[in-house]
């Protein structure tokens, strides 16, 4: 029997008691139960985000959460601008052409982070900008990017800041208030640890004003209607993944924010350790500037990524994700995001060395799994 494991930066692995909680019966989107389950979700969400102010929960995928943020904020012929570092910077892009607005763009290179100053040049070479919209966590590429910094520049002007958090919320501190973010969006399938089909939403005090000035189209993706509904939903919620998440809270909170985050950053060192020895090359350098979530690497000399991604599939049972666009076939990203620990990772590099094997790929057997078991020995138990 082969169990199947997923090493990808989302949807993630759900633990069992999650599966669990998930599985109980429905009750009814009204009723008085789940009313007061929302209301413990609606408690357990903003110190997530490092907010004292509401979070609302949309049922969509986190591009719907996306889109909510430029159909609620904005109106066509609005300029805003970008930070492009990878796919979904480049999602962000395509979904502000789509409303109608006016684009500027600030590109970095697929595997670097965008630069603050290259930001302020922008804004000073377009200052009826009225958003910037930033991805915190690049899963194409793993690249952080400083999203405090980048929020500093327009704190005290009327534009306001769109982070999208998706899976950088939960493994890397998000500060909301104190680092005047204007609306920052989350999913379910990242480090929540749930299935895909939950969106988050918070939204501060400019961010509002920029609502109630927008003449934008939107009705299922209206920030307004959420305000009007809150606390509860504005439309009928996914009551399973509302039980899920009801859990989830409670897990993260077991746990708790640093050492979440502490663990998914040994875990991150210790992928690109074993990466390394078995002849993969770094594809960021700076550490500050790689994410937790994932850790991307080229592939060794003579191995395509997509036939190491096959192998890895149809004979570990392991679904990992390669490069994008011009970096297909050349790249591997090792998702390691949500409830992975030490024995999790030892499987996830165990397949990856019996893969390269099987590709008949020269490297000394244990060589990777040696330096798992080396970091989580010279870090502490993190897991």
């Amino acid at each position: 029997m082969r169990k199947l494991r997923l090493a990808t930066p989302g949807p993630t692995e759900v633990p069992q008691r999650l599966l669990l909680a998930g599985a109980r019966e429905i009750v009814h989107h009204r009723s008085a139960e789940m009313e007061a389950l929302i209301g413990e979700i609606n408690a357990g969400l903003p110190p997530l985000f490092g907010t004292t102010g509401p979070v609302y929960t949309i049922c969509s995928s986190g591009t719907g959460a996306m889109e909510s943020a430029v159909a609620s904020c904005f109106s066509p012929g609005d300029e805003v601008l970008v930070v492009s570092n990878g796919y979904f910077g480049e999602r962000f892009q395509s979904i502000c052409r789509s409303y109608g607005l006016t684009v500027h763009v600030v590109e970095s290179p697929w595997g670097t982070s965008a630069d603050p100053a290259a930001v302020a040049a922008c804004h000073r070479a377009h200052p009826a900008i009225k958003g910037a919209f930033v991805v915190y966590s690049e899963t194409s590429t793993g690249a952080l990017n400083d999203i405090e910094a980048i929020a500093a520049l327009f704190r005290d002007t009327g534009v306001i800041t769109v982070v999208d958090a998706i899976s950088g919320l939960i493994t890397h501190p998000v500060e909301m208030d104190a680092w005047g973010l204007d609306v920052v969006l989350a999913a379910s399938h990242k480090g929540f640890m749930l299935p895909p089909g939950l969106a988050f939403v918070a939204v501060s005090e400019k961010g509002w004003r920029a609502v109630e000035q927008a003449a934008g189209p939107g009705y299922y993706w209206s920030f307004e209607r959420l305000r009007e509904f809150y606390p509860l939903s504005s439309s009928s919620p996914a009551v399973s993944l509302l039980l899920g998440l009801h859990e989830s809270l409670r897990m993260l909170a077991e746990e708790g924010l640093p050492a979440i985050q502490r663990r998914h950053r040994v875990i991150g060192l210790a992928v690109e350790r074993a990466l390394q020895a078995l002849g993969f090359e770094k594809f960021i350098e700076e550490p500050h500037r790689r994410s937790h979530v994932i850790t991307a690497a080229f592939a060794p000399p003579g191995i395509d990524s997509n036939v190491l991604l096959k192998v890895l599939s149809t004979e570990q049972g392991i679904t990992m994700t390669g490069g994008q666009a011009h970096l297909k076939g050349k790249l591997l990203r090792v998702g390691h995001v949500g409830a992975v620990d030490a024995l999790d990772l030892c499987a996830i590099v165990g397949g990856i060395e019996l893969a390269l094997a099987s590709l008949g790929h020269p490297f000394t057997p244990g060589a990777g799994l040696g330096q798992v078991v080396r970091t989580f020995h010279e870090e502490g138990p993190a897991c």
